[in-house]
């Protein structure tokens, strides 16, 4: 009888041991999977601020554009297939160009906006003029276009 009980006190001590095991591994799991949770919370977050302030940023842009009309003689648009310009505009007046960047207020500059700011400010600006040559093979022409005629229509 004394041995039965020992074996049934071990084994409800191995048992409990396991239970003790096992509630450790599942409490590391769902820390581990809060803290994952808020990690993608925190980044889908962050994902729709990015979006926001680059709606915001092309908003500032544009009304900026069509308020340097007034301000300037003549405004010529950067246009890139880079989001990623650091340049938003060359505006003229009579006696200066000016190379503007529009920022919402309070928006920090990007290091490459930095750079070309730099560079004005060194004044390391040059003008430059690029011949091109065009192959002799190429050529330009119009397009013919064939005359559609109506299903059924008399010719």
């Amino acid at each position: 009888m004394d041995n039965q009980m020992s074996i049934l006190l071990l084994v409800l001590l191995i048992a409990v041991a396991v239970l003790i095991v096992v509630w450790v591994i599942a409490a590391r799991k769902a820390r581990a999977a809060r803290y994952y949770r808020e990690l993608y919370e925190q980044k889908q977050s962050q994902a729709f601020q990015l979006g926001g302030n680059k709606v915001i940023g092309d908003i500032c842009q544009h009304l900026g554009t069509f308020a340097m009309l007034l301000e300037y003689n003549q405004v010529l648009t950067i246009a890139s297939t880079s989001s990623q310009g650091s340049l938003d505009l060359l505006a003229i007046k009579e006696d200066s160009l000016d190379f503007i960047e529009f920022k919402k207020k309070g928006a920090a500059m990007q290091p490459r906006e930095s750079r070309i700011k730099a560079l004005v400010e060194q004044k390391k600006v040059r003008y430059l003029i690029k011949d091109v040559n065009l192959p002799a093979s190429m050529s330009i022409s119009d397009r013919t276009t064939k005359r559609r005629t109506a299903v059924g229509a008399s010719k």
